[in-house]
């Protein structure tokens, strides 16, 4: 799923703003769109942080709400 610093003031259903952010390493307040995708693993750069254990079971929540 996307992870965006672009936060608007409301999100579709599946959106997740990250709570632990700064916990995470992330350089801004940042959330998860509920858009799904895959990459090539050469696609992938860097990583540029870790969500939380609190984060990661919004996550988890919100990914059962958008494929029911």
């Amino acid at each position: 799923m996307a992870v965006t610093s672009q936060i608007g003031t409301s999100y579709t259903q599946g959106g997740l703003l990250l709570s632990d952010w700064q916990a995470g390493g992330l350089l801004k307040p940042s959330a998860v769109k509920p858009v799904f995708a895959t990459l090539e693993q050469r696609l992938i750069l860097s990583r540029l942080g870790l969500l939380s254990a609190q984060d990661q079971n919004a996550l988890r929540t919100a990914i059962r709400g958008v494929l029911g």
